[in-house]
């Protein structure tokens, strides 16, 4: 209940920021982006079905850019599917080139298994790299990698995954 709660809260307040510089070159104050999940290896098994989905808004507006972010995900393993409900932060470092954006992201929740009716802590690592697809950057297709540390009572464990997608800008 509180994880939901504490999620409602971080999504809602993302929806709500607000610029605090004119100066900012970042090309995005708030995003929102659709991944597929064509890699996801957790405990032995691979999967190629699965996506992810967040929001993300920049807090500090001078680089590196500061950014707090909500992840929702979802994969399908042979066992059951997973879940995950995570919230933290994205670092924009400065552009390698007019058309690329590096970023990274440390983000923290929940890790759900609805078939072992588990629900455990986890912590993600990652980062990738925004491409712009229009010459306008309004639409960029986002290549990422993320490594995930599930703390299990029984066995903690540390999926991998590999992703692909687009990022839309919220405002501008």
């Amino acid at each position: 209940m509180r994880i939901s709660t504490l999620l409602t809260a971080v999504v809602l307040s993302l929806f709500a920021a607000t610029s605090s510089s004119a100066q900012s070159s970042d090309p995005y104050f708030a995003t929102a982006s659709a991944n597929y999940d064509f890699v996801y290896h957790e405990t032995g098994y691979t999967s190629a079905s699965g996506a992810h989905f967040d929001i993300a808004s920049t807090v500090k507006r001078d680089v590196p850019f500061v950014g707090v972010m909500g992840e929702i995900g979802v994969n399908s393993l042979p066992g059951g599917t997973v879940s995950s409900y995570m919230g933290g932060l994205r670092l924009r470092l400065p552009n390698a080139s007019a058309t690329v954006l590096p970023f990274g992201q440390f983000v923290v929740g929940l890790y759900h298994c609805g078939i072992c009716n588990v629900n455990d802590f986890a912590i993600q690592g990652g980062g990738g790299l925004d491409f712009k697809a229009v010459p306008s950057g309004a639409i960029r297709i986002r290549a990422q990698v993320d490594i995930r540390h599930v703390f299990d009572n029984v066995q903690p464990f540390s999926p991998v995954r590999v992703s692909a997608g687009v990022v839309l800008p919220l405002n501008r």
